[in-house]
């Protein structure tokens, strides 16, 4: 299978502190469990070379701080922005259709959001609307810019996460801008509409939404592209490259709604929340992760014996930050 980074380079990034990454990225992924301290390693400043769709990366705009890879699916376009690392590498995928654009979750940060928004005036059609996957700061972080620059689209989302975002949200933008300041929303923006699953047809595009519970968080929207054969799992499925965030505590139902995912067939190209798009393999190596995750978990008496032996179980993985990350929320403290 052609990689779906086929002309697509890798970025460099100036890696994050280990402080700064835990403060970041404990405000934006889980925004319903308590955070102690732990040191956390900075990710890998890279960007993953993945199996996936066929893409071409757009150089458009040489000082984009974001990269974005534009794959073709007969008259559909799915656009991927990746922000770079301080951006905890979030994906907004922006589908275009004939006449319209559907935009998938909306950054962490302010500048990348921005980012997206420039790159969508760029194609000359109007958005549709926006829709959220899931409550986790880092996608909807940046639904602000986006919804000021588009302000006639409105934002959908499964019934449920619109009460997440508002109970948990202004609370975790208060402590990602202690640290990043005005690259952080000053305001939650929660979806307005719902998304209800099965079979939609969106400017002549069919998605088959689907609703999935307590799998990298608790509540989750994936969506299905019939036609071109295409399968949003958000942060369902992880980049073969990458350690998993496992800090939900919920291995046994995760691993069955990635056999769920396993079971559907034909759909070789699989969009994920954090890099570039993957194959069907992505879903195995996940499901083998989240396995041995699970044990280490079970054996292990404290954050650090988890992180040292998660680590030490795939020592060739980027992103090895969301190790001690999700040891953190593991073994806190109960408040």
């Amino acid at each position: 299978m052609q990689s779906s980074n086929s002309g697509f380079q890798r970025l460099s990034q100036t890696t994050l502190s280990r402080p700064r990454f835990l403060r970041l990225a404990a405000g934006a992924l889980l925004p319903f469990v308590g955070l102690r301290k732990s040191a956390v390693a900075a990710p890998n400043s890279e960007l993953a070379q993945n199996s996936g769709a066929p893409g071409t990366k757009d150089a458009a705009a040489p000082g984009r701080m974001g990269a974005i890879l534009v794959s073709q699916f007969g008259p559909v376009k799915i656009h991927s922005y990746l922000s770079p690392a301080e951006g905890l590498h979030v994906n907004t995928q922006i589908v275009e259709g004939p006449t319209t654009i559907v935009i998938f979750d909306g950054q962490l940060l302010l500048p990348y959001a921005d980012e997206v928004a420039s790159y969508v005036q760029t194609l000359g059609k109007p958005i549709n609307r926006f829709i959220l996957s899931h409550a986790h700061t880092d996608h909807w972080g940046g639904l602000q810019v986006l919804t000021e620059r588009f302000p006639d689209a409105r934002v959908f989302a499964l019934d449920g996460i619109a009460d997440q975002v508002r109970a948990r949200g202004p609370a975790r933008l208060d402590g990602l801008r202690r640290t990043y300041g005005d690259k952080v929303a000053t305001k939650i923006t929660v979806p307005t509409e719902t998304i209800t699953e099965g079979p939609q047809r969106i400017d002549a595009v069919t998605y088959d939404f689907k609703r999935f519970v307590d799998g990298e968080s608790d509540l989750q929207l994936a969506a299905l592209l019939p036609d071109q054969k295409v399968l949003m799992a958000f942060d369902l499925v992880f980049s073969p490259n990458q350690h998993a965030f496992t800090g939900a505590n919920q291995f046994d139902h995760w691993m069955i709604v990635l056999k769920s995912l396993k079971a559907l067939q034909g759909y070789d190209t699989i969009i994920i929340g954090h890099d570039t798009p993957v194959g069907r393999t992505a879903i195995d190596s996940t499901i083998t992760y989240v396995k041995r995750a699970k044990e280490i978990h079970a054996a292990s008496a404290n954050a650090k014996t988890y992180s040292e032996n998660l680590r030490a179980a795939f020592p060739d993985l980027q992103q090895a930050g969301f190790v001690d990350l999700s040891a953190s929320y593991l073994y806190a403290a109960p408040r």
